[in-house]
């Protein structure tokens, strides 16, 4: 069983175990007795189907994710987040139709009680869970993906093994008879685990030996660097990857199923929201009208699929708009209604035209003002590689990346977007499309989206 497949277990058990206990302790509260058979009966159903949607809950909230030092800081956060979602959606279920819960104080107290405890299980409880043996391990590798790996795996107790050391290439250049002293070291630090680039120049002539030494010794792990950081951050090590990288990704086209099924679903789901979205079309239109009486939707210029251009519709929330060359300087403020249209995304509705004409798809990279792609290209290697996929409403970046560019010229962070909309490029399927569907919805809520 993988690391992931059992902390996913792990978590989701717990969950439920917990969600379990929580109503046993809610009927021992309630009625000051021992829960008996028929009591636990005449509730177990409807609190099932509640926990149920709770978990879906966590799901779409991230709680479910892998337990990197990142997410963990956001726990307490994510937890919040997902219980006040959660609360309501028991209250207008619950409350709203008979499911036999009488009185409905049950359901308060449920509520409070499995809140306590989950947050006391996902904060304090899950850690017992973690591997307690640490191998030693050390990393063959260069430049900052190299070191943000080392301060992931040695700063959480997810992994089972521990970087004793971290060789780069400059080490490699600059130490006599390395390869003696690299094989001394694994002998003398019982390493079990090397990480390393396969692509690195300096390793070639050693990388035999390493292969050999995982061949040899059964109780040791050879780990391809890239992989690795890919499986633990969920995005590309963009400074790492070689041409070959992309021959194997970009020009390899998933199969006519794949993409024959995204574009149904980009027509049926755009269909779909149609409808409500014209329902409350007047109402959006008539509060930028009051607000400043401009023009309600404006074109913009897009980089779409193949690096050719595509307009897309949104409406305006700024006090003018942006020709494709001012964009990069762009002096242009949100208005009062602006600023609530794009936290709650209402500002997209009019790209649904887009998804149904196939300029954009529901999942995808987001589309980049021209002038500043024409930058990110000279600046960022591989930036054009973004352009081989349909550019869409929501991406992995989106719901990842938690620092992405909002507005004007920002390489770095433009860097670390394009390393989630590399990793999407790879690995896209309708599986992980639905997942990035289903996240949306908690960044809208959260309001971290761009």
């Amino acid at each position: 069983m993988g690391e992931r497949t059992r902390e996913l277990l792990a978590l989701i058990g717990g969950d439920i175990f917990f969600f379990n206990l929580a109503l046993w302790l809610t009927l021992l509260l309630r009625y000051l007795e021992w829960p008996g058979a028929e009591r636990l009966s005449d509730h177990m159903p409807p609190f099932l189907m509640l926990s149920a949607v709770w978990i879906l809950g966590f799901f779409i909230f991230g709680l479910y994710d892998k337990h990197t030092t990142f997410l963990k800081k956001l726990l307490v956060s994510k937890i919040i987040h997902a219980q006040i979602v959660n609360f309501v959606i028991a209250a207008l279920v619950f409350l709203s139709f008979p499911f036999g819960i009488a009185p409905k104080t049950n359901l308060v107290i449920y509520l409070v009680i499995s809140t306590l405890l989950i947050a006391w299980w996902r904060i304090y409880g899950f850690k017992y869970f973690s591997p307690k043996e640490k191998h030693a391990a050390i990393l063959i590798a260069d430049g900052e993906d190299a070191v943000d790996l080392v301060d992931e795996i040695n700063n959480n107790d997810r992994y089972n093994y521990r970087f004793v050391r971290m060789v780069d290439e400059k080490i490699i250049k600059e130490t006599d008879n390395f390869q003696e002293k690299i094989l001394s070291l694994i002998e003398r630090k019982n390493i079990r685990v090397i990480v390393a680039n396969p692509n690195n120049a300096q390793l070639n002539d050693f990388l035999p030996q390493l292969f050999d030494l995982a061949f040899l010794r059964f109780e040791f792990t050879f780990l391809d660097f890239n992989k690795l950081y890919e499986d633990t951050f969920d995005r590309a090590p963009i400074a790492s990857l070689e041409h070959g990288w992309f021959i194997s990704h970009v020009s390899q086209s998933h199969t006519l199923v794949y993409a024959g099924i995204k574009r149904m679903m980009d027509i049926v789901g755009s269909l779909l929201l149609a409808v409500p979205s014209l329902l409350i079309f007047p109402f959006i239109a008539a509060a930028i009208k009051l607000d400043d009486k401009g023009p309600l939707i404006y074109k913009a210029e897009r980089v779409g699929q193949y690096n050719k251009p595509i307009s897309i519709y949104k409406f305006r929330t700024k006090n003018g708009s942006d020709s494709a060359m001012s964009a990069l300087n762009s002096q242009l403020v949100d208005t009062r209604v602006g600023v609530w249209l794009r936290k709650t995304r209402l500002d997209e509705l009019p790209q649904l035209l887009n998804v149904l004409l196939g300029d954009l798809s529901f999942i995808g990279p987001r589309p980049e003002i021209p002038s500043l792609a024409q930058v990110y290209a000279k600046e960022i290697p591989y930036y054009n590689a973004r352009h081989f996929l349909k550019p869409g409403l929501s991406g992995w970046a989106q719901i990842n990346n938690f620092d992405v560019p909002r507005g004007g010229l920002d390489v770095q962070r433009t860097t670390t977007k394009l390393s989630y909309d590399l990793y999407y490029l790879k690995r896209r399927s309708l599986l992980l499309d639905l997942q990035i569907g289903l996240k949306t919805i908690s960044t809208i809520l959260m309001r971290t989206g761009t």
